[in-house]
């Protein structure tokens, strides 16, 4: 997605359901205290909750609850699940480097509110979230912030820690359990919310140990290759290989090549010689597997599409037509 297209001030609802997960572990009836319906647990289709209401739901659930550092206690529990598809294509990341330019490529499919840019600071790097894209309010920041430093936890190792924090929002009445839950310096009162990370924390390898992204991958290309036609055992490789890199970015023969080893023009003449190029497989891998998930899942058209590659939706649907002569929900539709 474009990091110019207008945030539209919207984040999933998973996120909301989470926070109904969280009161009803406290033996309340959420349902009752919350004055918006509970979200589906089958929240896989996309859908979005507008800011307004996100910042409500927190502010009625602090107050039955007495407790201000809400957004602080609620976003340790909020895991990859939440995030929807994007955390499986967050962990194939090597490390958490690599992971956030992944969030900061596809940040507005978990937090399309306000943009987060990636500042060099000194040998390392800054989050930034500025304050002239509005101020949601210090439960929705501090949701945010506490959940994305979890959720790395989770991924890396459970001492990891930023350089430094700060919020935008004023300063609450104790820090302490701020400072004691980031494990580093805690402002308030600042020009930017900001997570600093020192160089050495973006070479952190991943150590999560749920191999799904792997088995998504996986299976996507070993289900193309059953499906397709029999072909040469070149066009298999370079298929497989195609699918396993769909979720990272649109494919480059460059990476294809190499992880076969060998040459770029090598790979593009033995395709020639076998009647076909990089970009057809690439555009057969991408509608064999965005056919099989629209007909056998209930991934939404968003979770497609970063799936295969694509940055933006509607780029996938423009392909989709092209490939089918019918648009993604047409085609979902005719299969059901």
């Amino acid at each position: 997605m474009p990091m110019n297209a207008p945030h539209r001030r919207r984040i999933p609802a998973s996120f909301a359901l989470a926070l109904y997960e969280y009161l009803d572990a406290k033996g309340l009836d959420s349902d009752a205290l919350l004055p918006q319906s509970r979200p589906s647990t089958d929240i896989a289709l996309n859908a979005d909750l507008p800011i307004d209401d996100w910042r409500r739901l927190l502010e009625c659930a602090a107050g039955h609850l007495n407790d201000p550092l809400l957004g602080l206690h609620l976003g340790q529990t909020l895991s990859l699940r939440h995030v929807g598809v994007l955390g499986y294509v967050i962990m194939a990341s090597q490390n958490l480097g690599d992971a956030l330019n992944r969030l900061n490529r596809y940040q507005r499919l978990v937090y399309d509110v306000t943009p987060m840019a990636i500042r060099a600071n000194g040998g390392g790097v800054e989050l930034v979230w500025d304050a002239e894209h509005g101020r949601p309010g210090p439960l929705v920041d501090e949701t945010a912030i506490t959940a994305l430093v979890h959720l790395c936890r989770g991924l890396t190792r459970p001492g990891f820690a930023p350089a430094y924090v700060s919020f935008i929002n004023p300063t609450p009445a104790v820090i302490g359990e701020y400072t004691e839950f980031f494990g580093c310096p805690v402002e308030f009162e600042q020009v930017d919310t900001v997570i600093r990370l020192d160089a050495q924390t973006l070479l952190e390898p991943l150590q999560t140990a749920d191999p799904a992204m792997l088995a998504i991958l996986e299976d996507q290309a070993d289900a193309l290759l059953a499906r397709l036609p029999d072909q040469s055992p070149l066009i298999d490789e370079v298929r497989r290989r195609i699918g396993r890199l769909l979720p990272e970015a649109s494919p480059e023969i460059t990476c294809v090549a190499e992880s076969m080893d060998l040459s770029v023009r090598t790979l593009q003449r033995q395709l020639t010689a076998a009647g076909t190029s990089f970009l057809k497989e690439v555009a057969a891998v991408r509608q064999e597997i965005a056919e099989r998930y629209l007909r056998e899942t209930r991934l939404g058209l968003v979770d497609i599409a970063l799936l295969l590659g694509y940055s933006e939706h509607s780029a996938f649907t423009r392909s989709f037509i092209r490939w089918t002569g019918m648009t993604p929900q047409a085609y979902r539709q005719r299969h059901g």
